[in-house]
């Protein structure tokens, strides 16, 4: 039991991973039964398989979705840290979970759009939800791993690919519009879960060049006790010494850190660029 608690603590995963991923999946799950399936509309990836299951054998989605993703995550365990494989399998138990509850109330309506981008809207925010802490529901990001490990297919298209494929059928089972509208679907959820990583919990990196770095830095660190990095640099056309101020933070301490910088030399050279990850075992060591 030690041994095994001992391994748990290696991995790192927080409490805070743990009830972010299963709020994301509870909220995918209750879009999956109360708009996608009444409004007799598809998916992608592996709940594409589990939707196309339900409308032409009944097959129950809690099961399918279990089993088509229990074979995905053995097929590419190796291909994920392991705190995102155990942190897809918490999802994907808690998915399994929240699909076999009973659906007490059936929205329809004529107006498909209504539900198609309100279902759209609602999957990216679950789908960021479990990204922004660790997680992924399998499905086509195993499957965009494995196109992209042996054939060099960037994940993004890798996985667009794999939900094509399974959407094209959908148009024999729940007829052309009915098709369309759910690539309509997949295209706000897209979006969604890319605005909502871009925003909520995002990084972003910040370059500044100035001959008053020093005292940018001192500023800064006083007033918002932010960590940073200072560079030493050469430019290449003035063969001169330049200093450069390196920092990672949060959108909103961005917006206070532009003015302190601009206070301090109006003349300053700032670059803010968006980053995907920012990991290190001390951080603000290193920075």
């Amino acid at each position: 039991m030690n041994s095994i608690w001992n391994y748990w603590r290696k991995l790192n995963i927080k409490s805070t991973e743990l009830i972010g991923v299963a709020v994301g999946a509870f909220i995918y799950s209750m879009t999956y039964n109360y708009l996608l399936l009444p409004s007799h509309l598809g998916e992608g990836g592996a709940m594409g398989i589990t939707a196309l299951l339900y409308y032409a054998f009944g097959v129950p989605s809690y099961l399918s979705n279990l089993l088509i993703n229990a074979v995905l995550i053995v097929i590419g365990y190796k291909l994920f840290e392991k705190k995102t494989t155990y942190l897809t399998i918490w999802a994907i138990a808690w998915m399994t979970v929240f699909l076999k509850i009973p659906v007490f109330y059936t929205y329809h309506t004529h107006e498909l759009i209504v539900p198609t981008l309100l279902a759209g809207a609602l999957t990216g925010i679950s789908i960021g939800l479990i990204f922004r802490f660790n997680g992924t529901i399998a499905g086509d990001t195993i499957i965009g791993k494995i196109l992209n490990y042996f054939f060099g297919i960037s994940l993004g298209t890798g996985s667009l690919i794999f939900d094509l494929f399974i959407v094209v059928p959908f148009i024999m089972i729940i007829g052309f519009t009915n098709t369309v509208l759910t690539v309509i679907y997949l295209y706000v959820y897209s979006v969604f879960t890319n605005q909502f990583l871009a925003n909520i919990g995002a990084k972003k990196a910040v370059l500044v060049v100035s001959p008053k770095y020093r005292q940018i830095a001192v500023t800064i660190s006083k007033e918002l006790n932010q960590e940073m990095t200072i560079f030493n640099g050469t430019g290449y056309y003035s063969d001169a010494d330049q200093h450069m101020l390196y920092m990672i933070a949060g959108p909103r301490r961005v917006t206070k850190l532009v003015p302190i910088i601009e206070s301090e030399d109006k003349n300053a050279l700032i670059v803010i660029e968006n980053i995907r990850s920012a990991r290190g075992l001390d951080m603000r060591r290193i920075l």
